[in-house]
């Protein structure tokens, strides 16, 4: 995946300029740097979900990527297993699912009876399911609110998939997770040197 001299402004102000980027084609991948450095849009950029005004980007694209967004975005009123019924194939099992994410015995609690790192392990549970197939999976801050352990477990579950995957984090454990970590300033992004 490159990104080659693009440039992504919010109104007048300059996200990335020019931002040129190699990204490994395999294994995890994390982005790190201070809030507001222009990660997430540089995540959604990549995905698709936003387009450059200058420059180029070479990545799968929308629909051969599962996107899950800092905020869970978890369908009101349904249970966890519902969450994941709304991206399997019809008749698919959501059990093996949120049994990688530790919440199988959750399946039928409805997500606004769940903790808060509950629900977001529910968002990384349809996030994996979604991305089954796909050919790309981009978390952004996917371990908020999820204890180590859990992290490690759901690590292990996404690296069976055999996708690339890119994420970015903060915390020292996520990125520990990480086969590349790349560090970031900005806005607008640039690279720090190693």
């Amino acid at each position: 995946m490159r990104l080659e001299a693009v440039t992504f402004s919010y109104g007048g102000k300059a996200v990335l300029r020019g931002f040129t980027l190699d990204l490994p084609d395999s294994g995890v991948t994390a982005l790190t740097g201070p809030s507001g450095c222009g990660k997430t849009t540089l995540l959604r950029l990549i995905a698709g979900l936003e387009t450059p005004q200058e420059g180029t980007i070479d990545a799968p694209g929308l629909r051969d990527t599962a996107f899950l967004f800092q905020e869970d975005r978890l369908l009101p009123g349904l249970t966890a297993a519902s969450q994941l019924r709304a991206v399997l194939p019809r008749g698919a099992d959501p059990l093996p699912w949120l049994e990688a994410v530790g919440l199988a015995a959750e399946a039928k609690t409805a997500v606004g009876a769940l903790s808060g790192g509950m629900r977001r392990r529910v968002a990384i549970a349809r996030a994996m399911a979604y991305g089954e197939g796909r050919r790309l999976i981009i978390l952004d801050e996917p371990f908020t609110g999820v204890d180590a352990e859990n992290a490690e477990r759901i690590m292990a579950r996404l690296r069976s998939l055999r996708l690339p995957i890119l994420m970015s984090a903060h915390e020292t454990e996520s990125l520990a997770l990480a086969d590349t970590v790349l560090r970031l300033s900005g806005p607008p992004l640039a690279m720090l040197k190693k």
